[in-house]
């Protein structure tokens, strides 16, 4: 902290009022950085659909009795709001949940009775006051200071949304994980060269589609070395989870899901217990992954000081909190729209027809612009204010997006239209 203008740049107010936390009685299950609940989800969804796992859940009882069970949960007809963690095993490697920070942060809100799932990706070098200080600090490292339950309390005094549950995991965890199901088939957008010999982190990876290591995987999540910074990892923590959840519907790797399941108690920390693990999986099964959306808080890098933070911009914070977890809807008319689409060279036929479509819709505010640096097909909406459902009713009748993941972005990477903007890729 080196001025008084560089101190009130700290986020500290709570969006809304902060819940005061229900005391749960002492669980005696240790279900030991999943960077996204979403894909144990939907491990638990395959495995869980036809066993069940009678066991306790610890890192030392690895034995497990097999039944065929039906999941048929009703969800909970409240918000369900879960913290995960993905915790960079640096300081204490025997014990990767005490001493270690949160490499990775995501708020997965799901709505009642489990409608839908919206995911909040919480940059690790956010300027905050953790919980309980005065000073402030990179939230990141409340986890190293407290653990799971003082990194839930920052983010519920932050941003005043309560968290009902938690789940960390750490890179060594993605790394048995990711080999366990036979590597994960992804495109890396760029070349990406790095080394750190201090942390024993070496990233060399090629442009292309690839199919990763565990290892490798590791260093595409954690490269973030160039323009865009964190922002860019975080980014690629989202690519990473499309690929996954692709991934997991492979009929090659649902027969590797039990063998995941016993690998994974010694990398994860939660409080779910088996039950709610099969809970969730009981609504992912009738989640479409395409209406997922996620967004990143919005901020921008600190420009004064020596150390590197990422400054909240409350404003928009607050809406995009009133948009992903209060599901909050605002009015809009289609021919009020404000739309972009950016496409490869190669594919202005294909947006031209996406063109014709969304006039057919009504929107006659549209942006044609060509590009040679996309990689990746998906919407990036821009307006919070935009609702989500416009978008899933554009993607169930305009083919050639049907499928595209929607991400919101009021940051602006690659933004083309005021409202959102559609990416079309040469894949």
């Amino acid at each position: 902290m080196n001025s008084l203008e560089e101190r009130t740049q700290v986020y500290r107010i709570p969006i809304r009022p902060q819940y005061k936390r229900r005391k749960r009685p002492k669980k005696n299950n240790n279900f030991p950085k999943f960077i996204l609940l979403i894909g144990i989800i939907c491990a638990a969804l395959f495995y869980f659909f036809n066993y069940q796992a009678e066991t306790d859940f610890t890192a030392e009882k690895k034995s497990k009795t097999l039944n065929p069970i039906d999941l048929n949960f009703n969800f909970s007809p409240r918000r369900q709001n879960i913290l995960l963690m993905g915790v960079d095993v640096a300081t204490n490697s025997e014990n990767p949940f005490k001493g270690n920070r949160s490499d990775t942060m995501l708020l997965i809100s799901i709505a009642p009775y489990g409608k839908n799932i919206n995911v909040i990706s919480i940059p690790r070098d956010s300027k905050v006051y953790i919980a309980g200080k005065n000073k402030a600090d990179k939230i990141n490292h409340a986890f190293a200071f407290g653990g799971a339950k003082l990194a839930v309390r920052t983010v519920e005094e932050t941003f005043g949304v309560k968290i009902n549950n938690y789940l960390a995991i750490s890179n060594e965890g993605v790394i048995k994980m990711i080999d366990t199901l036979g590597g994960l088939p992804i495109y890396i957008e760029k070349n990406m060269k790095y080394d750190d010999y201090s942390a024993n982190l070496h990233i060399n990876l090629k442009q292309g589609e690839h199919i990763l290591t565990g290892r490798q995987t590791e260093g595409y999540l954690r490269f973030r070395h160039d323009s865009f910074g964190d922002i860019g990892r975080i980014r690629r923590q989202q690519w990473f989870f499309n690929a996954l959840l692709e991934r997991l519907k492979d009929p090659t790797v649902i027969v590797k899901i039990p063998e995941l399941l016993k690998i994974i108690p010694e990398y994860i920390q939660t409080d779910l217990s088996a039950y709610d693990l099969a809970k969730y999986a009981g609504i992912a099964k009738n989640v479409d992954t395409s209406t997922i959306q996620i967004a990143t808080i919005p901020g921008s890098p600190s420009t004064k000081g020596v150390i590197s933070y990422w400054i909240i911009d409350p404003i928009r914070t607050q809406d995009l909190i009133n948009k992903m977890v209060y599901r909050n809807k605002a009015d809009v008319d289609y021919k009020d729209l404000n739309v972009g689409i950016l496409y490869a060279a190669s594919k202005e036929e294909t947006a031209s027809t996406l063109k014709q479509e969304l006039e057919a819709k009504g929107i006659v505010n549209i942006k044609m612009q060509p590009t040679n640096s996309v990689s990746k097909d998906y919407i990036a909406v821009h307006n919070p204010d935009l609702a989500g459902e416009i978008i899933n009713e554009l993607k169930k009748t305009i083919p050639e997006i049907k499928d595209q993941h929607t991400i919101y972005d009021p940051i602006g990477i690659n933004r083309t239209g005021k409202d959102f903007t559609i990416v079309i890729s040469d894949l």
